[in-house]
């Protein structure tokens, strides 16, 4: 932490200090400087927190759908002034102990953020990114690769036909053919049409390639600017650092810009309107209740604070739970399966909208959906909403406000994303991280009035500014794009002269050069071995027992929130219930319990906690590869005054859940048969990778069941049942809680302050008392588990590839474990990314071993091709084997995984981790061993690891792939005996 006082006015290295506000619940201070010469804003959160954040933003509002933000993205960071390399982004992820890097490209902002524990490597990183976003060399062959390129099919054929390529432009096919996604953009289009959010940011397949390299260079002269810039650093490291480091390697070179990016007042509309749009679905596929619909407004200003914190809270009311009126009503009128993506208030554009309406619907029920939607705010606004409910709301937003969280992404990042859209079109980073004045505001307007009511009167029902959107499949829209797409290739490849295929061949031909050569990357930073943390951070814990069950309790900063986890053995479930297990966790907080029915149950959880759910989980043991726990996991958190509520809603859930409710049943599944279908788009490369695991071991067989292929389909059927026909399957479930709910199962953890564990041991005394104890945790089976090796291909309405084969390896306790971790990593950054993702337009190739499970997966993600994917699969094994790798390169596959192992976590996740590390019996002292082994791990090691567990095992990995099914069966026409099964999910 600095030493120097911020008051405003102080002048430090070309910034002025324009604020200092103290932030008490975040235990933070937010400085505000602005650049005296260029005009650059940047706040600084000082907070007691060694994993530092640094970001720099631009306020970029493209005017058409070609994608130029995003592919600018990409092009800064191939190379720059002081860092010619071809990719020193991704280069610069091995060679660096980072905690997070990435860039994002949003509806009008473009972000570039990092964070990392060790100093040093925070510099360096700072060094990498300013120099990528103001000085980027933005070649055009790396413009080719990231964004678009034609090039001939037939590279051996002048005369051969051309085709599009590019890393950008098949991220686009795969985001756009997702209907989740495409909802979000044609939603934006529909409310925005005459400003930047009526563009898709991103980019449309078929306008990517209508975007030129010199247009790409033209949006970053204009946008790229320190006038136009917003930087954000946070943490422990001195503030006049950071301030020293921009000043001298960017803003110094830099004088005042007048830079226009300001988004203009949306046109209002004079009256709603009715939009319908489409999206591809397989011709095999069903049409039945695929379609979406959403009711949306413009609203407020982003600007305006304390109106976007009402919205926020109005949302809540309408929408926040199973018993909140819209969320209700909705759902109760079995119009549709689920509420429609994206319902809910938004706060990210400069005009924000609300937006309500269902999934799983036919397009003749739009009118119906609307009608509904407007008739409950009708009700609402003339009834309001009762006490307890508004304050039920405020706990909800305050407890979203405390807590640390930073599992997926760092919390510094969290709050930047707080601040930046008030900060870039209000000039006001601090108030959204000040909720506390604006909550009291809402408390006290609401017991005055109808606060609420007008509400909804002033910026729903009396807003003319709504679309009804209505997103329904169309079993032939995927051919007829690709027949444009195809005519357009012809056209452009009819108009080209033997001149022209000449230098596409020959630009195509420099381009694998510049990919194929082997680069310097001397000239970038490194950390050594030194650098790495000679031990891992423990997590403060203590062992006893409540109510003679055995509880670990966890003393992290919480920030006055206490977590509860509960693991329950499923060993003993019969293999008929095994199945249901997910189905069990994802209605047990979602039902009614202990007399209370589910709404008065969602009501208390709303009132007091900050949600309980339910999953599945699988546990490996360290020493084997079957070896494994199958585990219910129940978790809940709460503010620490709230504990006892918590352990009495936990109890109710515990002790008497009640499954009768069979049309409460059919909700629920069908909500988690659209939310599964959801995830599909995004994350296919793990449905792919699970499904060829199971063939592999024990512990993958039972993962790939309760969160694979395998649970979609037993949702889908399940949901396919009409209420009256459910009665069997809420039998199950009924005979799950029975076995499973047992006091003689649970095993327990508390995550807290630990001033706070003597006020919370009693309340969890009680509730551990209260179980019935009748079962025993049951052995772990008998017998070796027989590796089945499959290859399959999942058909699905995807107009992109994701490709996986994973193989059997060993243990974490192996010799050879440590050498598989740093191989998974040299595999992805020494060849996979060059073979998948830039020389195969793919957007992501990954290798990865989990110690844990004891695979050994390679990945591609997004991916125009198949067979090439599989050889590449292959020759990338190949490569390890030979050992053509420097001492360098196994350097940074170690640095790499140290970056990965030492990742911290939310102070909940913190507990979380431990309590799961110590019920497989992972110790600290086995992690340590592992991270001494790890620094050991040499060039010989990695081949010996590549030719035993990749190339000795080639014969009995396993295959998955998830692809449409017409791309499915042109590749086994060339695999031949070596074909895939293909299945429908």
């Amino acid at each position: 932490m600095s030493a120097i006082r911020w008051e405003p006015g102080l002048k430090l290295h070309g910034f002025a200090v324009t604020a200092h506000t103290p932030l008490p619940e975040l235990n933070a201070e937010l400085i505000e400087l602005r650049h005296e010469v260029t005009g650059a804003r940047m706040v600084h959160l000082a907070a007691e927190d060694d994993n530092n954040l640094f970001a720099v933003g631009f306020h970029t509002t493209p005017h058409d759908s070609t994608g130029v933000a995003h592919i600018l993205e990409h092009t800064v960071l191939c190379g720059s002034e002081h860092f010619p390399v071809r990719d020193p982004f991704f280069s610069m992820l091995k060679r660096s102990l980072n905690t997070f890097m990435n860039a994002f490209t949003a509806s009008d902002w473009t972000l570039y953020p990092f964070s990392s524990q060790n100093r040093k490597d925070f510099f360096n990183l700072m060094d990498i990114y300013l120099d990528a976003a103001f000085f980027p060399r933005l070649l055009e062959r790396d413009f080719h690769q990231e964004g678009h390129r034609l090039e001939l099919a037939d590279p051996a054929d002048p005369d051969s036909a051309v085709v599009f390529k590019g890393v950008v432009y098949n991220e686009m096919k795969g985001a756009m053919a997702d209907p989740s996604s495409l909802l979000a953009r044609r939603l934006n289009r529909a409310l925005y049409p005459t400003t930047t959010y009526g563009h898709n940011s991103g980019g449309e397949p078929a306008a990517i390639p209508d975007l030129s390299w010199e247009q790409l260079r033209a949006f970053h002269a204009t946008y790229y600017h320190p006038a136009n810039a917003y930087f954000c650093t946070y943490g422990n490291l001195p503030l006049e650092e950071h301030l020293r480091v921009v000043e001298e390697k960017a803003l110094s070179r830099f004088g005042h810009k007048a830079v226009d990016s300001a988004v203009p007042d949306e046109v209002r509309f004079e009256s709603p309107k009715r939009l319908i749009e489409t999206f591809p679905l397989a011709s095999e596929e069903s049409q039945e209740r695929r379609s979406m619909v959403q009711v949306a407004w413009l609203t407020c200003p982003i600007s305006d604070s304390f109106e976007r914190t009402a919205l926020s809270l109005l949302s809540n009311l309408l929408l926040g739970n199973p018993a909140a009126p819209l969320h209700k009503a909705l759902l109760d009128s079995k119009l549709g399966q689920n509420l429609a993506p994206g319902t809910g208030y938004h706060d990210d554009n400069r005009e924000t909208f609300f937006a309500a309406g269902l999934q799983g619907t036919e397009p003749e029920e739009a009118e119906k959906i609307e009608k509904i939607v407007i008739d409950t705010l009708e009700k609402a606004a003339q009834e309001g909403f009762p006490a307890e409910r508004i304050e039920a709301a405020l706990h909800q937003m305050e407890f979203a406000h405390r807590e640390v969280t930073g599992d997926q992404y760092p919390y510094a990042l969290v709050l930047l994303m707080r601040l930046l859209g008030p900060w870039i079109h209000a000039g006001d980073p601090v108030t959204p991280l000040l909720l506390d004045q604006d909550l009291e505001r809402v408390r006290k307007e609401a017991a005055q009035g109808p606060f609420f009511q007008e509400l909804i009167r002033r910026h729903l029902l009396g807003n003319s500014h709504r679309v009804t959107l209505t997103l329904r499949p169309d079993p032939g829209q995927a051919e007829r794009e690709e027949a444009e797409t195809a005519a357009r290739l012809e056209t452009l490849g009819a108009a080209l002269c033997a001149e022209d295929r000449q230098r596409i061949r020959a630009e195509a031909e420099e381009l694998q050069r510049s990919q194929e050569a082997e680069e310097d990357l001397s000239v970038l930073p490194t950390l050594e071995f030194s650098d790495i943390p000679e031990e891992e951070r423990p997590v403060r814990a203590l062992a006893g027992k409540e109510s003679g069950t055995p509880v670990h309790w966890f003393d992290q900063p919480t920030n006055g929130i206490v977590y509860f986890t509960s693991h329950l053995s499923t060993r003993d479930l019969p293999e008929d219930l095994r199945p249901y297990a997910p189905l069990f966790c994802a209605t047990l907080t979602q039902v009614g319990a202990a007399g209370h029915d589910y709404m008065e149950m969602a009501e208390r959880m709303t009132a007091a906690t900050g949600g309980i759910r339910a999953g599945t989980s699988v546990l490996e043991s360290p020493g084997g590869l079957d070896d494994f726990a199958p585990l219910l996991e129940v978790k809940g958190k709460a503010l620490r005054r709230n504990g006892e509520k918590l352990f009495d809603i936990l109890e109710d859930i515990f002790t008497a859940p009640d499954f009768s409710d069979l049309e409460r049943l059919h909700t629920v599944f069908n909500q988690i048969k659209t939310n599964l279908e959801n995830s599909i788009p995004g994350a296919g490369h793990r449905y792919a990778a699970r499904a060829a695991a199971a063939s592999l071991s024990a512990g993958a067989s039972q993962r790939e069941e309760w969160s694979g292929v395998s649970l979609v389909r037993l949702a889908k059927q399940v949901a396919a049942l009409a209420p009256g026909e459910l009665a069997e399957v809420a039998g199950k479930l009924r005979a799950i809680g029975e076995r499973l709910l047992d006091g003689g199962l649970i095993r327990c953890a508390l995550t807290a302050e630990a001033r706070a564990f003597d006020s919370v041991r009693p309340s969890l005394g009680a509730f551990l008392k209260a179980l019935p104890r009748g079962a025993k945790e049951a052995a772990a089976p008998a017998g070796p588990f027989a590796p089945r090796p499959l290859r399959t291909g999942w058909a699905a309405s995807l107009p992109v590839n994701y490709v996986t084969r994973v193989f059997r390896a060993v243990p974490l306790v192996h010799p050879d474990s440590p050498a598989l971790m740093v191989l998974s990593r040299l595999l992805r950054a020494g060849y996979l990314h060059r073979e998948i993702r830039e020389k195969g337009g793919a957007y992501g190739g990954l290798a990865s071993f989990d110690p844990e499970t004891g695979l050994f997966s390679m990945l591609s993600y997004r991916d125009p091709h198949l067979i090439r994917t599989l050889q590449v699969y292959r020759d990338a094994a190949e490569w390890a084997a030979s050992g053509d790798f420097t001492d360098e390169a196994v350097k940074e596959a170690v640095l790499s995984v140290f970056s990965e192992i030492d990742r911290p976590l939310s102070p909940g996740g913190r507990g979380n981790r431990e309590f799961a590390h110590i019920r497989q019996g992972l110790s600290l002292e086995m992690r340590q061993s592992l991270r001494g082994k790890l620094l050991a791990v040499d060039a010989g090691s990695l081949r010996r690891a590549a030719e035993r567990h990749l190339l000795a095992q080639w014969p009995q990995s396993a295959v998955g792939v998830m692809a449409g099914e017409e791309a499915l069966r042109r590749a086994n026409e060339e695999l031949g005996d070596e074909g895939l099964r293909i299945e429908r999910i």
